[in-house]
């Protein structure tokens, strides 16, 4: 597997042998209260397959890797290159705590570098990218992969995994502290509880919605061990020394024989010969190393020994594990979703297998493929029906695309004759309406930059003036809704498709001949930021515009202006390649009340909305925009004379064309009309 260079822009705010052992017919939930054991049945089984592929794989040696070191005094340990103590909690996330500390002091060791591995994406993909098979080596279904909410399918050959799959930062994927803050999700996304989760696409909506694993960890996925080895079921002592004397800590499944009585892994990183005893890191809140006696222990029996045996330049970014998860597919005239699951199959490695799904219009078809080119390029196989096709079939719909790497969440390409385009994102729309003035006017949305300029050209003739213009990606090209009326007023002046350079010196240029900037939009384009605006020429004015703000610029700003009298008119929140971006515009009103909130949710968005409607302001401006997978809102409320107005977020074009046609009828007209991408499940 080959990696791709990806700066890590920002912080956000496997496993499990279950290919051949799961044949019920969805995940089990476990009624009891979660403990952080492993059944021990359960744990047997697993150790039992992990065991069966690495001796496929060749990677069992009971004696262990050649040793580096001596102990000094009877004493060795790697202490001094462990990370932080952590704690699992309630969860049976034993073997992700255990795999992802290996892989931190493996960094530390190699780099010097102090890294944070996200237990939640390694737990995760341990469970999701599972490829669940019957005894016949059919995909099991209706569920064919394991879940996060159920059951535990994990081991200590979480080694094998992480030396596969990559593993983003922590802070791109945070570890959910409770079984019930993961539980908690489920009503966001429509679910009551485990029980309301039936078929494989309610299962998808908890592993790959963004509350759970935030789509940009899927793009920072830049942690891996490059290569493995197993010391088999009971391991000897001197065969655990050995590995620790590599210089290699030792990932264990283990059995803990008083309450909570079963299955656990853990990681050893010393020994003492002298007393007899392994030194270990373990996750139940401890806060210091643990000892298990080398033979007897009271409380510890070391069924099994794992380790990595080095890990990947942490500079890079692995290819395929940008490609993991929901796409919208644009394949000639056809528009469906598809969900790739896994990147490779856990018991068959480096081989064609079943990705994922995608949902044509007649129902869910497999898709079966490869990654070539380092992962960079995919060729998946749609299956001609919605019956099964044997795993790794490479025959059907052929569909070939490669990653954007200037907008990774975007890729591009073949499918016969017709062009592929593939993104993240669902287009959608957030507009504000009024009653007018009743002046003539002109609306339109989704217009290309072609269709937009001739628009603009012939309306302008008619002696219309553009009011509102927004620009917004859909795919990597950008697309552009706009409002004209027909009336008088001030001289006006209006661009489009500016870089940040072009659009700076139009606005020194056209400030210093008096006009005000009135509206401005900020969009990408082939992952470049681009701009939007009108001015008006208007008498002199206090009034305060910044683009290009990060998050903390903008609270920053904000923050400011307000506390020098200066309300927010306008804001406007863009997304360029993984990163957030904002444009705003503030005059002095003196005895304006006003409310400003971004970074909401569209639930969040949705109860700010009614309680400022509740508290007498009306929604002045509104701005959706793609963060990570999800849609974001940034909106403003001014309580000043009362109007009639209408307002409408989270529209699909068809929604948004029935509200307008609706609203028009009872007298309305758009005053805004924001374009942006939102993911595929609730937030």
């Amino acid at each position: 597997m080959a990696n791709h260079f990806s700066e890590y822009f920002r912080p956000a705010a496997f496993l499990g042998s279950q290919d051949h052992m799961h044949p019920a017919k969805k995940p089990e939930y476990l009624a009891s209260a979660v403990s952080p054991v492993l059944d021990e049945r359960a744990h047997a089984a697993q150790l039992a397959e992990g065991f069966r592929i690495a001796t496929k794989f060749g990677r069992v040696d009971v004696v262990g890797p050649r040793t580096l070191r001596e102990a000094v005094d009877g004493v060795y340990s790697l202490a001094q290159w462990q990370s932080g103590f952590k704690t699992q909690n309630d969860r049976g996330t034993c073997w992700a705590f255990a795999g992802t500390a290996a892989l931190e002091a493996a960094y530390r060791r190699k780099y010097g570098m102090l890294i944070d591995v996200s237990e939640e994406y390694v737990f995760h993909m341990g469970k999701a990218f599972a490829l669940n098979r019957d005894g016949a080596g059919a995909v099991v279904q209706p569920v064919e992969n394991n879940s996060s909410l159920t059951g535990f399918q994990g081991s200590g050959d979480i080694a094998q995994k992480i030396s596969e799959n990559a593993s983003p930062p922590e802070d791109s994927a945070l570890y959910l502290q409770s079984q019930q803050a993961l539980l908690d999700i489920l009503p966001v996304l429509g679910f009551a509880g485990v029980g309301a989760l039936v078929s494989q696409e309610d299962y998808d909506a908890i592993e790959f919605c963004e509350q759970h694993i935030p789509l940009l960890a899927r793009v920072n996925a830049r942690y891996r061990a490059t290569g493995w080895g197993s010391l088999g079921n009971n391991p000897s002592v001197a065969s655990l020394e050995n590995t620790i004397l590599a210089d290699r800590e030792v990932i264990c499944d283990v059995f803990h024989k008083t309450p909570n009585v079963g299955g656990h892994v853990l990681l050893l990183i010393g020994f003492d010969r002298n007393r007899q005893v392994f030194m270990a890191k373990n996750h139940w809140g401890e806060g210091t190393f643990i000892e298990i006696a080398y033979n007897n222990d009271p409380n510890w029996q070391i069924n099994s020994g794992w380790y990595i045996t080095d890990v990947i330049d942490p500079t890079f970014v692995q290819s395929e594990a940008c490609w993991l998860g929901n796409w919208r597919a644009n394949v000639g005239n056809a528009s469906f979703r598809i969900i790739l699951r896994r990147s490779e199959d856990f018991a068959s490695p480096g081989t064609p297998t079943k990705l994922g799904t995608a949902y044509l219009g007649d129902g869910p078809h497999d898709v079966n493929g490869v990654f070539l080119n380092g992962g960079a390029h995919l060729r998946m196989f749609v299956a001609p029906t919605t019956a099964p096709v044997p795993t790794g079939t490479l025959s059907g719909w052929q569909i070939d695309a490669d990653l954007n790497f200037a907008d990774i969440y975007n890729a591009a390409g073949q499918a016969g004759q017709d062009p592929v385009a593939l993104s993240r994102f669902n287009t959608r729309f957030a507009a504000l309406f009024d009653k007018g003035d009743g002046s003539a006017w002109q609306a339109r949305h989704g217009l290309s930059a072609e269709a937009y300029q001739a628009t603009f050209d012939l309306l302008v003739r008619q002696g219309y003036r553009l009011t509102y213009v927004c620009g917004y990606s859909e795919g990597t090209g950008a697309r552009f809704n706009a409002v004209w009326q027909l009336r008088d007023g001030p001289a006006w002046q209006a661009r489009h498709g500016l870089t940040n350079d072009q659009y700076q010196m139009a606005f020194d240029d056209l400030v210093g001949q008096g006009f005000q900037l009135v509206c401005v939009s900020g969009y990408a384009e082939n992952g470049q930021a681009r701009y939007a605006a009108i001015w008006e020429q208007r008498a002199s004015s206090d009034w305060q515009a910044r683009h290009g703000m990060s998050r903390s610029q903008y609270q920053q700003t904000f923050d400011q202006l307000a506390a020098d009298g200066y309300a927010p008119v306008q804001v406007c929140g863009y997304r360029v390649n993984v990163d957030v971006r904002f444009a705003a515009i503030w005059e002095r009103r003196p005895g304006l009340e006003w409310v400003g909130r971004h970074g909401l949710t569209s639930s969040e968005y949705q109860k700010a909305f009614d309680e400022q409607i509740a508290a007498g302001f009306r929604l002045a401006s509104v701005s959706g925009y793609s963060d990570t997978g999800i849609a974001r809102y940034a909106a403003l409320w001014h309580k000043d004379e009362p109007a009639e107005w209408q307002a409408r977020h989270g529209l699909d074009s068809a929604g948004y064309q029935r509200s307008f046609d609706d609203l028009v009828t009872q007298g309305f007209r758009p005053v805004q009309v924001c374009g942006y991408g939102d993911g595929f499940y609730p937030a």
